[in-house]
Parts: C-alpha cells; structure tokens; sequence
C-alpha cells in the first residue's frame, strides 16, 4: 500500500492545531484513529527501511509500547495523547521521507544550492 505523505502532513497538523482551539472528544478520537493509521504504516516502513543514518532504535520503541494504549479517558490525556502521537508520526515521517529521498522543503524555504560544478 503506497504511504500518502501529504494526508499524513495533512493529519499531523490538524492534531498539532488542537492545542489553539478546543476539540471535541470526538475529534480528538477520531484524529487520534488516523494518527494510529499512519503510525502503523510509518513504524512498518521505517523498520524495514535501510539507510545510512538508522532510526533512534529506543524512540521506535517507545512509540510502539505507546501504540498499545488507547486514547485515555478524559480530556486531559486525550489533549496530551494526541499531540504526542502527531510528533511521533510526523518523526516517523520524517525519517521515512529522508530515507527515500523525498523530503519537501516547507513553505519559504529557499531549495539547496546545486552541488560544486553540477549545473543546475
């Protein structure tokens, strides 16, 4: 199954803005499903993927335990949950697409110079 990296992108900052507005339980729940999603998918991909700078091996598992625990309870940790899921995956994404060579400047960043005598 192809990873979508922009509705991942998407995903993660719709959980990182909660901390600016109040989400229902509902939405904190149903953003929490999708990260799970993603979370998944990445920690399967980043796994199995091979690069030159192998992934910090004690946060993939702590994100794995943390996989394991659903949403809590009450507002309080659902508010605290779901931003720390959003930065795991958008850590797992990170990785995933610095390892594939995909990585997407965000908006106003300037693109990298071409390298001494290549033509761009």
């Amino acid at each position: 199954m192809p990873i979508d990296t922009d509705t991942i992108a998407d995903t993660i900052r719709q959980a990182l803005c909660f901390g600016s507005i109040r989400p229902s339980r509902e939405e904190l729940a149903a953003t929490d499903e999708e990260l799970r999603g993603h979370v998944a998918l990445l920690l399967a991909e980043v796994r199995r993927t091979t690069s030159p700078h192998p992934p910090d091996r004690y946060r993939l598992d702590r994100i794995s335990k943390h996989m394991a625990f659903p949403l809590g309870k009450g507002m309080l940790s659902a508010y605290a949950e779901v931003p720390q899921r959003a930065r795991d995956c958008q850590w797992l994404l990170a990785h995933f697409t610095a390892s594939r060579d995909e990585y997407k400047s965000g908006p106003g960043s300037t693109p990298a110079a071409p390298a001494a005598g290549r033509r761009a």
